[in-house]
């Protein structure tokens, strides 16, 4: 008789491990947030390298560019600014005043919309939240040495990045 009363708590024991089991699967998966502070950030385009740089500089940096078009702007003082894409036309820059001053990536569809991933795309470490944070669109106003870094997305992904480094 007692063999049985053994046997049946054992069996008792299993059932609520095979509970707490599923409990910490179901927690893992579906309840964690899964982004790792820690997790390595792709660069897409080194920011710090690229803005307020010359024609020359950014050349060194991401390769020979080709010439676009001309972009106009009366209120940032540049009526023929050169605008030039790089990498296969991911990255485009207009050259305001001679300097790469707004600047676009675009092509992001595999990242995730989200904080840390935009800014380190950028190679930007310092994790600030966005001043705007809605409907598809995070905006960075004066983050660091920047006038303004805005993203969009599409759906949950990443569309582009633009960034206007010293013109506002």
């Amino acid at each position: 008789m007692e063999h049985a009363t053994v046997k049946r708590k054992w069996a008792n024991w299993k059932f609520f491990g095979f509970i707490i089991i599923l409990i910490a699967v179901f927690v893992k998966f579906f309840v964690l947030d899964d982004h790792d502070e820690n997790a390595t950030v792709t660069v897409e385009m080194d920011l710090p390298q690229v803005a307020f740089r010359n024609v020359q500089e950014v050349e060194a940096i991401l390769g020979k560019g080709k010439l676009d078009s001309y972009y106009k702007d009366e209120a940032a003082g540049c009526d023929k600014c050169p605008k030039m894409t790089y990498r296969e036309d991911k990255i485009e820059i207009i050259f305001i005043n001679d300097i790469a001053d707004r600047i676009t990536l675009k092509g992001l569809s595999d990242y995730d919309f989200d904080d840390r991933v935009i800014l380190g795309l950028l190679n930007l470490k310092e994790n600030i939240a966005p001043k705007v944070d809605e409907d598809g669109l995070k905006r960075w106003d004066n983050y660091e040495k920047y006038t303004q870094i805005a993203a969009f997305s599409s759906g949950s992904h990443l569309d582009y990045i633009l960034i206007k480094a010293k013109t506002k």
